[in-house]
């Protein structure tokens, strides 16, 4: 499970910039989180009353020592400022952020409480912060002031917990969020916290300028790692109607004085994550059954023994994806039927660009296209085989060929009654009730018809012999495989 680790790492190592406080390890899904709401008016309301020393204003350019609730920017200060067409979070066009113009002196410049914390567990508290300043000189006589926040966590009786700086948040030619915050375990006696932000710079007439946005509460706990213990991947496929048996494992680092342990799954059916009975051991194995096309999803979770129940309390693993496939919409044609000693092609359906192979490979042009000749002396039926490699899924569908044999028309009788050759046989025209049959003498009159070939003709017109010489006939099947027919035929005596 080295990948799992490698991503961790990563992750945690890119996710903060500069915050040495934040460990490495696996989160829960937040249990507050801060992002000042959204609306279609681009300017939203004020904070309530406590949570700010600045002055609220309510056009997008806020001045020295003021704060405005916002979705965009637009050209402030004459261009000095990035213009943002939305908040932190991307799409969000409607979604409000905190855009301040720091006072001249330091101050705490924004103050909230969280409650409904764990006692005695660990969070991470996030958040983004832009310098919305861009890199130009400042004024004659000014110097540049960059954001420097600092981050500290109280108890509601003010008892400072931990806090952490940013450092200096430099000027960028483009708008940049940085992630900020700091990793914090609260008392066995707390359930709630005071955040306080301190700007440590002073504003004034260049910089010190910041947008603020998604503070976040998670409980943070020791790194745990879930795979599927044969696989080396997190992200499964399965066939659509497929069953499977997974076998899932997790790893979780030390940090737990008494953990506890259980899965869940997600079936993106509406219903979001699902606590799995029975399921609090590191190991567990999940049967699907008839996958569904919705897929399927699954994680651990984690907590000290006392306080598994309360999801504010959990972290969790990394996601373990398992992507169910649809099934191929494969058709290999309507059932044909062909003229013996003929070709026609199978007119088969299928995604493009994947394998091919019908059965029995015989009287095929070629049995790995998905259209193949075909020019059977016997009727069969062929079976298409589809694969896609990709994924492993793997349809099928069958097809009949019919070989119709051809009549063979004779071009001579001799209706003399002497029991050879004195009827007009036509092999495989007997018993057809659809065929329509006509003779014709030299004057183009009628002297025979028939609906089908019940029996064959005996030479006679009106139960009296024609007379011996040559006549003409048109035999129509009405069969697609077939040609309309007409030729001559001679009677002798």
């Amino acid at each position: 499970m080295k990948y799992f680790l490698i991503f961790v790492l990563l992750f945690g190592l890119l996710g903060f910039q500069t915050q040495a406080q934040i460990s490495i390890g696996s989160l829960g899904d937040p249990t507050a989180t801060i992002n000042f709401g959204s609306g279609s008016n681009a300017v939203g309301p004020s904070l309530n009353s406590g949570i700010t020393s600045l002055t609220y204003q309510s056009f997008d350019c806020p001045i020295d020592g003021n704060y405005v609730i916002i979705n965009h920017t637009n050209n402030c200060f004459g261009g000095s400022w990035h213009t943002l067409t939305e908040d932190h979070t991307i799409g969000d066009t409607n979604g409000y952020m905190m855009l301040v113009n720091a006072k001249n002196t330091p101050d705490i410049f924004y103050t909230f409480t969280v409650n409904n914390l764990c006692p005695n567990t660990t969070y991470e508290l996030s958040s983004f912060i832009m310098n919305v300043r861009k890199p130009l000189p400042c004024p004659s006589g000014t110097t540049v002031s960059y954001p420097d926040i600092t981050f500290v966590v109280e108890t509601v009786g003010g008892i400072v917990i931990d806090s952490s700086n940013t450092g200096s948040i430099v000027e960028t030619n483009n708008p940049v969020w940085n992630k900020y915050g700091l990793n914090f375990k609260l008392p066995a006696t707390e359930s709630a916290v005071v955040l306080k932000l301190k700007n440590n710079t002073s504003g004034g007439s260049c910089g010190n300028d910041l947008a603020l946005d998604d503070i976040t509460f998670s409980p943070f706990g020791p790194t745990i790692l879930a795979g599927e213990v044969s696989s080396s991947v997190s992200n499964l496929t399965l066939c659509e109607g497929a069953t499977q048996n997974y076998t899932f494992k997790a790893d979780v680092s030390s940090g737990y004085l008494k953990p506890a342990f259980f899965w869940q799954e997600d079936k993106h059916d509406g219903n979001g994550w699902v606590d799995i009975p029975n399921s609090n051991s590191k190991t567990y194995q999940a049967l699907i059954t008839n996958a569904d096309t919705k897929g399927y999803a699954y994680r651990m979770a984690a907590a000290e023994e006392e306080n598994i129940e309360n999801s504010n309390c959990r972290v969790y693993s990394n996601l373990i994806e398992v992507k169910v496939v649809p099934k191929l919409v494969i058709d290999a044609g309507k059932d044909v039927h062909v003229l013996e000693n003929s070709a026609i092609k199978i007119l088969a359906t299928a995604p493009p660009n994947l394998v091919y192979e019908w059965s029995p490979p015989i009287y095929l042009s070629d049995p790995h296209v998905l259209q193949p000749i075909v020019k059977p002396t016997e009727t069969t039926t062929y079976t298409l085989r589809v694969t896609d490699l990709n994924s492993g899924c793997v349809g099928t569908a069958e097809v009949t060929v019919h070989v119709d044999q051809d009549i063979k028309i004779p071009d001579t009788f001799s209706p003399n009654g002497d029991g050879v050759n004195d009827l007009w046989q036509i092999q495989g025209l007997l018993g057809n009730s659809d065929a329509d049959i006509t003779v014709f003498n030299r004057n183009g009159q009628k002297v025979y018809a028939a609906k089908g070939y019940p029996k064959a003709w005996d030479g006679k017109l009106k139960n009296t012999n024609l007379p011996q010489g040559m006549y003409y006939y048109i035999i129509d099947t009405h069969l697609p495989t077939r040609p309309l027919y007409h030729g001559s035929l001679l009677i002798i005596y």
